[in-house]
């Protein structure tokens, strides 16, 4: 072996057992020495496990989720710690900035992990070789996955260096492939993982939280998705939604609060449900501190925006620009005007006068009080993010043990959906069968033909039924700029709830956006300075 080998131009620097997966151990062993036994062939692999979770950002390797949606037009991200995500937002982010080098270089030191798994599993000895093939699986599954993390943030325009094995110093000095050439790389890897025989296409609760064949298919809908690729993306998701495996879960509580299902899909009770295609255990353990404010004691750093209030309809099914000036002024002053919307706004942000999260608590923004907008702690849009919230982490709001989910069933039946229009195939029976299986589950009003007649109107429903059931979930950050309008909902100032003293929303700061640039962030300048053969991102610092 090799005295040191690098990904791409960053040397790396681990111990132990984490240390030989990246360069060769200090003290000698070798690949002869250390796969040995199917054990240490499955401890590697747990250590390709490095998910993205909802709220805990002290890890360094991924972007918090819930978090990052203050990278789009949803929220903004108001806590003291990770600022990266506000210079993003607002189009100031450099290559200096020592996060863009965490999330490069962290996620190719894993997908070297991966690629030595790969490459020595079959030294060791396995008792059930089906269980060699099912590692195998998952380590192709998980290889494209943070090679898709890294394309979404930085490669959607000029793709990223392919690391389809581990590195040699020779290598060290890779180049990129083009976007095209890493979604056909992508694909094709995904391909050889569900032709894996061995692997299931859903694990069973033993192995719950690993990657199977329908992440698989899922990952495939996902990126062909979003390299517009529809027929790919279509059939992936067709597969999942064929398969039976995976429906719509609805509560077992007998409670009548509109919107019930969403609300306990996040909380303990709604736990166990076959929604979930890929997810984090307790990856919303700090969803209540996160969110809530500091008359709760906790320290708010989500902060939704007034435009994503505003896109949630009526309970009649329009939206608020259909009901006019007049009617979108009020439910701007009170989002919740005669308790006439999408239940599931009530159930994912907490509005100003909301008693309804907690006993004996009531939010007031406006009063002189530890929530007052700008506070310490305290929200600066007037609203504070609810969805994630379950009342029973009030007592232990560092430890939550809800999951956080990363890829969910409706997010597959929009991605259906949205390829068949996108296909021209709007009105195929699907797109609002699936559609109305969502929103019936909120406890909203059915969409029909006769309102959603035109190509359109269907891509605009599905547009804002998937901001808001999916939101602070992950995809609006991608859907803003596969649709195209991510210049047009990212610049320009940002708005909270509108204050009753002026009448006036709050103006929370001014975002630019610069087309051609903005799409993606930028490389690590560290990276630029290492790899000769590695080129800024356009409009960046090198690549004006």
């Amino acid at each position: 072996m090799k005295k040191y080998i690098y990904i791409l131009g960053l040397a790396l620097a681990m111990s132990s057992c984490e240390d030989f997966l990246t360069r060769d151990d200090p003290q000698g062993i070798t690949d002869e020495e250390f796969w040995k036994t199917s054990g240490q062939v499955e401890s590697v692999l747990g250590q390709c496990y490095n998910l993205p979770h909802g709220f805990h950002h002290y890890t360094a390797p991924y972007v918090s989720m819930v978090h990052a949606e203050g990278l789009t037009d949803n929220s903004y991200h108001g806590a003291d710690y990770e600022g990266w995500i506000v210079s993003v937002a607002n189009g100031t982010v450099t290559a200096e900035e020592g996060k863009m080098k965490d999330l490069w270089s962290e996620r190719y030191k894993i997908i070297r992990k991966c690629c030595r798994l790969l490459e020595n599993m079959d030294r060791a000895y396995f008792v059930d070789e089906p269980e060699r093939e099912k590692i195998r699986g998952e380590a192709i599954i998980l290889r494209v996955y943070y090679h898709w993390e890294l394309m979404r943030w930085y490669g959607l325009v000029e793709g990223i260096p392919i690391v389809d094995h581990s590195l040699t110093p020779v290598e060290n000095f890779m180049p990129r492939s083009s976007a095209s050439e890493v979604y056909d790389w992508m694909l094709n890897e995904l391909d050889r993982a569900i032709a894996v025989a061995d692997l299931p296409f859903k694990y069973d609760d033993s192995r719950k939280t690993k990657v199977d064949r329908s992440v698989a298919y899922a990952l495939k809908s996902i990126i062909a998705l979003n390299a517009k690729r529809y027929e790919i993306a279509r059939d992936a998701a067709k597969r999942i939604i064929d398969s039976g495996e995976y429906e719509l879960y609805y509560t077992s509580q007998a409670d009548n609060d509109p919107g019930k299902n969403f609300r306990d899909l996040f909380r303990s009770v709604g736990q166990n449900n076959k929604e979930r295609i890929l997810y984090t255990s307790a990856g919303l353990r700090e969803a209540f501190f996160r969110s809530a404010g500091p008359g709760l004691g906790q320290q708010c750093t989500v902060h939704p925006l007034q435009g994503f209030v505003n896109a949630f309809e009526t309970k009649q099914g329009k939206t608020l620009d259909e009901l006019g000036t007049d009617s979108l002024d009020i439910y701007s002053r009170n989002p919740l005007y005669h308790n006439n919307r999408d239940p599931r706004l009530g159930l994912s942000v907490i509005m100003p006068g909301d008693s309804t999260t907690f006993t004996g608590y009531t939010y007031n923004p406006f009063s002189d009080g530890p929530e007052a907008i700008g506070r310490p702690n305290a929200t600066r849009s007037g609203f504070m993010l609810k969805k994630f919230i379950d009342p029973l982490d009030r007592n232990k709001p560092y430890n939550g043990s809800n999951a956080f989910y990363i890829i969910r069933y409706p997010e597959i039946l929009l991605n259906y959906v949205e390829a068949l229009i996108e296909l021209g195939d709007w009105q195929n029976a699907d797109v609002l069968r699936y559609i109305n299986d969502i929103r019936r589950r909120a406890d909203m009003i059915e969409a029909t033909a006769g309102v959603y007649n035109a190509q359109d109107k269907v891509r605009q429903l599905m547009r804002r039924e998937r901001r808001v059931e999916l939101a602070f979930e992950g995809t609006r950050y991608l859907d803003i700029r596969r649709w195209g309008i991510v210049k047009e909902v990212m610049e320009g100032p940002i708005f909270g709830a509108i204050h009753p003293d002026t009448g006036k929303p709050i103006q929370i700061e001014e975002r630019i956006f610069i087309s051609g640039k903005n799409e993606v962030y930028p490389i690590p300048q560290s990276e630029i300075l290492a790899n000769k053969n590695m080129t800024q991102n356009k409009g960046y610092f090198g690549n004006e």
